[in-house]
Order: structure tokens, then C-alpha cells, then sequence
């Protein structure tokens, strides 16, 4: 069995997610807030895997928040031809609100890579941030995962990043994004037989990105979680958790309260 290595980051949020999404298959449904939420996920994500394509073109800092500005409106553009299953009266009304709530990402965006310019010059800033590959697809029986890498980096270390636009800890990273960032290290390193020592995380909210070192105990974790995994996926109900916070804002909760 294949699993998504997207299921270890649900299955650390609560393992009952697991059994719903991939057992049960239950759709959840989405409020006009979630629904607006995700799209504003999706924007922060390309804007963030779009920044080295004009990155290149600027000769000062001061261009940075223009070009921003003009990524954003050509991805506000496309909107229509992505999410196909919206209304047209839905995404008249969300997106003013998505351009105005996102001026404020692209002004912190802005300010971090005028910093990074700064210190190293606009050539070496250019090739920090330039991925390798974008949303590299990898498949391993034997590791039995299989997943999407948001940015694979090459300079000269191979590595991988994951774009996450949530909310981030005040330190270090989330349990379950650590999971995550390792299964890809490990499905690149059987993919390209090269080590790979460590990942970032790529928290969007405040721009800041967040190195995880590849260990011995997480790589045992990421087996241990896959494994519960597939046991869930072979029939196993897993008990609910007791966290009040994580059930009053999971999309499954009136599913998760019928088992």
C-alpha cells in the first residue's frame, strides 16, 4: 500500500481525520469562510513559488511590491478557470476582499526580500530562492508513500520546502509539518540516492522559513505514523481525540461525533 504523505500531517492534526477522509470518504463542507480561506491559501502559495520569475527583472528594491501587486492580479484573474465549481457571484464578492486582506502579506513579502537583497546582492538573492523543481511529484513502494513537493531547492545540497500559509508556532515547527518535510527528504533521497540532511518549512504568514534536520528518531516517526496510517486505511477506528480547540475547528466534527 501507497500512502499520501499529506495523511501524516492529518493524522498528527487528529488520526480520526484520516479515517473519515480516506476510509469513510467524507467530503466536508466547506462555509463561505473556509471556502474563501482556501483560495487565500492558494494565493499565498503562488505568490510565494512565483517569486524568483521576477525577481530577475527588478533593478531596485522598490519594484518588488509593484511586481507583487501585478503576480497578484494575474492570479486573481485566473481564479475563475481554477475554481471552476465557484459561482461567479461568489468570486465577485471574495475577490476585493482576498486583494485588500493580501496587501498586507504582500508588504511583508516585500519587506523580506528587499532585506535578503540587501545583504546578499540581487545575483545571490536570486539564486537562494530559485527552486530546482516546483510541485515535483515522488512515488516510493518501498517506502510505500507517495507525495507533491511545493519546492524542490538544488544549491548545491538537494532539499526540500514545504509552503505552508496556516498559522505557524512561536517557535520551531508543528509536529505534523515536521512529519511531513521528512517523508519528502526521505522520498528524495530513494528517488536521487543522495542524502538529504535537512527541509524547510516555509511559514507565508510572517515570511520566514524554518530548517528541519533529517534525524534518526523523525525518520522512525515518519515509519511508525505511515504504518498506523495504513492501519486506519485497513478498517482500524481510531479513538477520538481530547483536544476541545482542534475538534471545534475540524471540518469533520459532526461526522467524527456520529461514529
Amino acid at each position: 500500500m501507497i500512502i499520501q504523505v499529506s495523511s501524516l500531517n492529518d493524522y498528527s492534526f487528529c488520526p480520526r481525520a484520516v479515517y473519515l477522509s480516506k476510509v469513510l470518504r467524507v467530503k466536508p463542507k466547506m462555509s463561505r469562510r473556509l471556502l474563501m480561506g482556501s483560495i487565500w491559501h492558494f494565493i499565498m502559495r503562488e505568490l510565494s513559488i512565483r517569486q524568483h520569475k521576477f525577481l530577475n527583472r527588478i533593478t531596485d528594491g522598490g519594484e518588488i511590491r509593484i511586481l507583487l501587486s501585478e503576480e497578484l492580479e494575474k492570479i486573481l484573474r485566473d481564479l475563475p478557470f481554477i475554481y471552476g465549481h465557484i459561482s461567479k457571484d461568489d468570486l465577485d464578492e471574495f475577490i476585493p476582499i482576498l486583494r485588500k486582506e493580501i496587501q498586507n502579506d504582500i508588504d511583508v513579502m516585500s519587506n523580506k526580500l528587499n532585506e535578503l537583497i540587501t545583504r546578499f546582492g540581487i545575483e545571490d538573492a536570486l539564486r537562494m530562492i530559485t527552486p530546482w523543481k516546483v510541485e515535483f511529484q515522488v512515488n516510493s513502494r518501498r517506502l510505500g508513500m507517495r507525495g507533491r513537493i511545493d519546492k524542490v531547492m538544488r544549491n548545491p545540497d538537494i532539499f526540500p520546502v514545504e509552503i505552508k500559509t496556516g498559522k505557524c508556532p512561536e517557535t520551531d515547527v508543528w509536529n505534523g509539518n515536521k512529519l511531513q518535510l521528512c517523508a519528502y527528504a526521505m522520498l528524495l533521497e530513494d528517488r536521487f540516492n543522495s542524502k538529504v540532511n535537512y527541509g524547510l518549512i516555509e511559514y507565508t504568514r510572517i515570511q520566514e522559513e524554518r530548517r528541519v534536520v533529517m534525524t534518526s528518531a523523525l525518520r522512525r516517526n515518519v515509519l511508525e505514523v505511515r504504518d498506523m496510517i495504513i492501519d486506519i486505511i485497513n478498517g482500524h477506528i481510531p479513538e477520538r481525540i481530547k483536544n476541545s480547540n482542534k475538534c471545534n475547528s475540524c471540518v469533520y466534527r459532526h461526522e467524527c461525533g456520529d461514529l
